[in-house]
């Protein structure tokens, strides 16, 4: 490959640098690090590939979040004191912070030559407007085939569309336009084209790795928020913030195959102003996917910017005798921010989840003193040699999770009832609307109006796309962005005073393996800003959090990634920042949580 046409991308990020090192050394005092200057330097070594150089780089470029504190907080003995949030030491760079995520202007980046092919068959997906007839014209203008697809397919009619398409020539581009809009079910509606786009997503992917051209294609993604990603919360089509955790997810494991772009426009913006500002953009190479452009010109993207965590005034947004249904917070990283929380400001808790208390799972005077997973199986193995049952090892081992897992649970119960609360469990499928509201209306009559949601539940399956099963996909997706619109289906959305989710530095940065991971966290971001815009007295937030010492990764992968290098979150650092994000009244909508010393890359190996 022919590491000379990517010399765009090195050019640009050259030009970056020299334009911010300035800014970010008045800010901070920090300066660009050498790793970053080397990995810059070997764009111009003939022996290395550019554009994989250009992708190290850009994690390093997402690590350095900047350091501009909003309004300083200074503590006062009215405010709540918090021993292990207030004694850390920031200015040690490996230790774990809070930053506020926020749109910015970036303007002062090179245009060179367009990523678009100028040969081969393009796929237009979108319903048929003023912007994808505008699309289409602009592609065909530039030498391409354009195949227009205007409704929903399934995965089969996704495979057999591209299988198709190929036999007539090859195909160097995909175009996604997020103008599928259902004023009866908006929802359902942006989650079937989604869901398409993904079908298409995958099975182009599969192509081109079996093709293996010496071209590079185009992954375009255009939304239509607020020419700001949807900082503003400005919009109604705020679920379209799913095709932000893709595109930059693919921006990961596509990179060598193809230039991916997603432009976030004015949603006023017309067809015209948008083809000027799509070309403009389209010749810039950034070392970010995913961009915002204004009617103005101006181009806007993310960045963490350092905030003080400490509390000033205790300003906690409910009290004592509100309701907070908790999802995913019987156990684990959720059930600890809620312990760390409740000890300062109680309140009635229903937890719900989808395991159910069983007497065949509770601890026996035996298994009560086995801590780990290793033992319990090996006394489980032991009991069923005794009792001449013919059991499998994943029996086995399943049942000693289940003992594990209903023991932590009690454990969170017993806990919250301890300091104070009034807490009830109720086994629930939230993906299931009709039986949340059966819950729902249980919860209402057993503890009272719900005031609050803390939205925790997680599921990982990490595959690249192309390997990726689709049900598999859509839990990992479900869980999020399902499972949070089935919650305020349920609920007076006016009488809320806060609604949280637990999102990953996975919608933030996007990950290998991680597209539908990525989607459904970057659509919880979207929506707590645009849920904190529209109901002004809730506090709306979605919270990045890097990786815990604890929670979804296993044993191996945390040990794999301290060996690195990598800060995880401790447990009671992790809690302690959410709990004090309810009392020092800071009007975020997004936040990170994690440190910046090392490139936020939590890329786990995914085939």
């Amino acid at each position: 490959m022919n590491h000379k046409m990517y010399d765009p991308q090195a050019e640009s990020l050259k030009v970056y640098w020299d334009s911010q090192q300035e800014r970010l050394s008045l800010l901070s005092g920090k300066t660009i690090t050498e790793d970053v200057l080397k990995l810059t330097a070997a764009f111009g070594e003939s022996e290395i590939a550019a554009f994989e150089k250009l992708m190290q780089t850009q994690k390093s470029l997402a690590a350095l979040l900047e350091y501009a504190p909003l309004a300083p907080v200074t503590p006062s003995p009215k405010g709540v004191p918090n021993p292990v949030i207030d004694n850390l030491d920031l200015s040690d760079p490996r230790t774990v912070r809070r930053f506020e995520i926020r749109s910015v202007g970036r303007d002062d980046v090179l245009r060179t030559e367009s990523m678009v092919p100028t040969f081969g068959i393009l796929l237009l997906l979108g319903r048929k407007d003023a912007y994808t007839d505008a699309m289409a014209d602009y592609f065909t203008g530039k030498g391409l085939t354009v195949k227009r697809i205007e409704k929903n397919l399934s995965e089969e009619e996704a495979q057999a569309l591209i299988a198709q398409v190929a036999m007539e020539g090859p195909i160097t581009g995909m175009a996604f336009a997020a103008n599928a809009y259902d004023s009866g079910n908006m929802e359902q509606c942006i989650y079937d084209h989604t869901m398409t786009a993904v079908y298409l997503i995958k099975h182009y992917t599969i192509y081109i790795r079996a093709l293996k051209p010496g071209w590079k294609g185009l992954m375009y993604f255009a939304t239509f928020l607020d020419g700001k990603m949807g900082y503003t919360g400005e919009n109604e089509h705020y679920a379209y913030g799913t095709f932000n955790g893709i595109a930059k997810t693919l921006s990961i494991e596509f990179a060598q195959q193809s230039a991916v772009k997603l432009i976030d426009f004015q949603p006023d913006v017309t067809a015209v102003r948008m083809l000027e500002l799509m070309e403009d953009e389209l010749k810039i190479h950034d070392v970010w996917p995913e961009i915002g452009r204004t009617n103005d010109g101006r181009r806007w993207t993310a960045n963490g910017f350092f905030t003080d965590a400490k509390v000033a005034e205790n300003r906690c947004p409910y009290n004592a005798d509100d309701v907070i249904v908790v999802t995913g917070g019987s156990r684990g990283v959720t059930a600890q921010c809620v312990l760390a929380l409740m000890e300062k400001a109680p309140c009635k808790i229903a937890i719900l989840g989808r395991g159910k208390i069983v007497e065949a799972h509770m601890d026996d005077e035996e298994t009560a003193k086995i801590p780990d997973l290793r033992e319990m199986k090996t006394l489980l193995a032991r009991r069923f040699q005794t009792s001449g049952q013919k059991v499998s090892f994943q029996d086995i081992e399943k049942k000693a999770k289940a003992i594990l897992a209903q023991r932590e649970m009690l454990h969170t119960f017993r806990t919250l009832e301890k300091i104070g609360c009034t807490v009830r469990y109720y086994p629930c499928n939230v993906n299931n609307r009709e039986d949340l509201a059966g819950v729902m209306d249980q919860i209402r009559r057993e503890l009272g109006q719900v005031r609050g949601i803390i939205h925790g539940a997680g599921l990982l399956a990490d595959c690249k796309i192309w390997n990726k099963d689709m049900a598999r996909f859509r839990a990992v997706l479900d869980t999020k962005y399902v499972g949070l619109n089935n919650l305020l289906s349920c609920v007076d959305r006016e009488q809320l005073k806060l609604v949280v989710s637990f999102s990953s530095v996975a919608g933030y940065f996007g990950n290998d393996g991680q597209m539908d991971y990525a989607a459904g966290n970057e659509f919880l971001a979207k929506f707590a800003h645009h849920f904190r815009k529209k109901y002004p007295n809730c506090k709306s937030l979605t919270i990045n959090w890097g990786a815990w010492d604890g929670g979804m990764m296993d044993y191996i992968y945390r040990k794999t990634l301290t060996e690195k290098g990598y800060v995880l979150i401790p447990l009671e650092v992790g809690a302690n920042y959410f709990a004090n994000e309810f009392l020092n009244g800071l009007p975020s909508g997004q936040i990170l949580i994690s440190n910046n010393d090392k490139p936020v890359d939590l890329t786990r190996p995914a085939e």
